[in-house]
């Protein structure tokens, strides 16, 4: 029986330290902005206790920053994985060189609060759909500049001048129609003359 307790405790996971590279890239995970010399500081005299108190910490702090996504956040879900779907949208429409601020710039930040929850009416983040006409419409992104903004509007001149010059073909194709004569016009007149009286 005195051997359970030390079985016990090896099948437990083992909750690993800290380097200043892991923690920096565990704050870019849950997408908190944190300097060089915090982490540097924060690092000195790391054990596991303390690694996992400053995940405890970015969680937090990820939370307060976007908190639309805290159910997903204390679901385990880190925010760089919840936020990637509207990155990977803004790049494919403005370029791979776009990166979207979605901590500090509105414009941006819009993706995680521009939705509305049907039933309550509270601030969502946007589905894909409303990002995308959220990023074409809002003129700080210049979507309009774009490659793909332009070729789209050039298509839509280029079928509306088609269109306008089929409508011109087929008008002056269509044979010119005179006007139908009224039944007096197209019947001769049957009465007959009137005789003329000698003049005495």
């Amino acid at each position: 029986m005195a051997d359970k307790p030390l079985a016990e405790e090896a099948q437990k996971p083992e909750t690993k330290s800290m380097s200043v590279p892991d923690m920096k890239q565990l704050a870019h995970d849950y997408a908190v902005p944190m300097s060089d010399g915090t982490l540097k500081s924060i690092a000195e005299d790391m054990t596991p206790a303390k690694a996992a108190a400053f995940e405890d910490y970015l969680k937090t702090t990820a939370k307060g920053l976007y908190p639309t996504l805290a159910p997903q956040i204390d679901a385990g879900i880190k925010t760089a994985y919840l936020l990637d779907p509207y990155r990977q949208v803004a790049k494919q429409m403005l370029g791979e060189d776009q990166e979207p601020n979605f901590m500090t710039d509105p414009k941006s930040s819009a993706a995680l609060s521009g939705g509305r929850d049907p039933k309550t009416g509270r601030p969502v983040p946007m589905s894909l759909d409303e990002w995308k006409g959220h990023i074409q419409s809002h003129p700080g992104f210049g979507w309009d500049k774009t490659p793909a903004a332009q070729e789209k509007v050039a298509s839509l001149i280029q079928g509306i001048q088609q269109e306008m010059a089929g409508g011109q073909q087929a008008q002056a194709a269509a044979p010119s129609q005179q006007p139908m004569p009224s039944p007096a016009q197209a019947e001769p007149s049957m009465a007959a003359p009137m005789p003329q009286g000698n003049a005495q």
